[in-house]
């Protein structure tokens, strides 16, 4: 919305008095906008207000605020403009008050009421379809519009409309990744007789658009679970593509009951090897792969923990008193570089404990970094008298004052 508020705010007082601008709500979901709105096509489509400004305080003009769904005429000028693609000048907008007005009697009122006596309507259109429509207003300026203002105020809609259409493709990209991410991790987690498991996910906002953050938990043998939690360079569709490329081979590797080690170091030869094979692929896009990750394996036996990373943060393990320990571990180098050295740790935990995985968009903020974020998790989750449920709720609360990298 802010290109709409954009608009009119540029164009109040320099070429109309008044000045809004209503988007197609599909473009504020990032479904697909009109292509031409045909009168038997059944209905009108919802507009919500993306823009308006005024030069008078309070804008008496509007009938809605920004944000708000906008009642369009349905035998009216505005679906005249939607309809032909072509825009509306009313040079004497009187002459309307008894023709298509007739049946918005909210419009006619407030037209009375403020003096409005010259009107253009301009649609905002991209790549052949249409995004909205921007309505420019005159009420103390005496002067009627004319054709030479129509053809600034297109231009300026034309400018816009780039804008607009850039972010409505945007939006579409980061919600068609995020659904992707989400049908690509578990639907739900089970630690089986050995660990009670609880997840969440937060979505990275649009200004830093859908990651390749991953988490799983598989069933090994022996009531053994492996723990997983992993983070693909760069972000929206294709950084979710990789992820549900990577989770896939780390799975089926995790199916030979592989050492942590030795399963890190086949993931990161699989994945360069993926990628030669996409470099090897006419047509085909390449990006190489480059992913963190972290690996446990928890025996319920001997109560141990055998933990590998590839430049993955480090798991914290609360212990049932409540003491809060950030684990150390080899940090090895990121999967999908080649670069393919992996140390393990083993630890020993007693029952009652709790052990978090977790992406750096959890921690690592621009006002703080990632090691005092880390801690900061660590102190949330130190009480163990807490559900897990309400324990996942603490660790993803961000304070105030800080805003966040990334997912996590």
């Amino acid at each position: 919305m802010q290109t709409g508020q954009e608009l009119a705010d540029f164009a109040v007082p320099r070429l109309a008095d008044y000045v809004t601008v209503d988007l197609v709500d599909s473009v504020f979901l990032g479904e697909e906008p009109l292509a031409r709105l045909g009168r038997d096509a059944g209905r009108v489509p919802v507009f919500r207000r993306a823009g308006v400004a005024s030069i008078h305080e309070g804008i008496p003009e509007s009938l809605w605020d920004r944000g708000e769904p906008v009642f369009v005429p349905p035998a009216s000028p505005f679906t005249t403009v939607l309809t032909t693609g072509r825009s509306f000048l009313e040079p004497m907008l009187r002459r309307s008050l008894g023709t298509w007005l007739r049946c918005d009697p909210q419009r006619t009122r407030v037209i009375r009421t403020t003096d409005m006596h010259t009107v253009m309507m301009v649609p905002i259109k991209a790549r052949g379809v249409v995004l909205g429509i921007a309505v420019f207003v005159r009420t103390d300026n005496p002067a009627p519009f004319e054709q030479d203002d129509l053809v600034l105020a297109e231009e300026l809609v034309d400018r816009a409309a780039l804008s607009l259409d850039n972010a409505h493709r945007y939006t579409r990209e980061h919600i068609a990744a995020l659904a992707l991410q989400r049908n690509l991790l578990p639907p739900r987690l089970s630690g089986g007789p050995a660990l009670e498991v609880s997840s969440r996910y937060l979505p990275a906002d649009l200004d830093h658009g859908v990651g390749g953050d991953w988490y799983d938990v598989i069933a090994l043998p022996g009531d053994r679970v492996a723990l997983v939690v992993g983070d693909v360079v760069g972000h929206g569709i294709q950084a979710a593509a990789a992820m549900g490329r990577l989770r896939t081979a780390l799975r089926t590797l995790a199916d030979q009951d592989l050492p942590p080690v030795e399963l890190l170091t086949r993931l990161d030869r699989t994945v360069g090897r993926l990628t030669q094979e996409d470099a090897d692929t006419p047509g085909a896009t390449v990006s190489g792969v480059g992913a963190t990750c972290l690996y446990i394996v928890y025996d319920p036996a001997g109560r141990l923990v055998d933990i590998a990373g590839a430049g993955h943060p480090p798991p914290v393990v609360v212990s049932p008193a409540g003491r809060a320990t950030v684990t150390e571990i080899p940090s090895g180098a990121p999967i999908g570089l080649g670069l393919g050295h992996f140390e393990s740790v083993r630890i020993a935990i007693p029952d009652g404990s709790l052990i978090a995985l977790y992406t750096d968009g959890l921690v690592e903020f621009p006002t703080e970094d990632i090691e005092s974020g880390i801690c900061r998790l660590a102190a949330a989750l130190a009480h163990p008298a807490l559900p897990l449920e309400e324990l996942c709720d603490r660790a993803v609360a961000r304070p105030a004052g800080l805003t966040t990298t990334g997912g996590g």
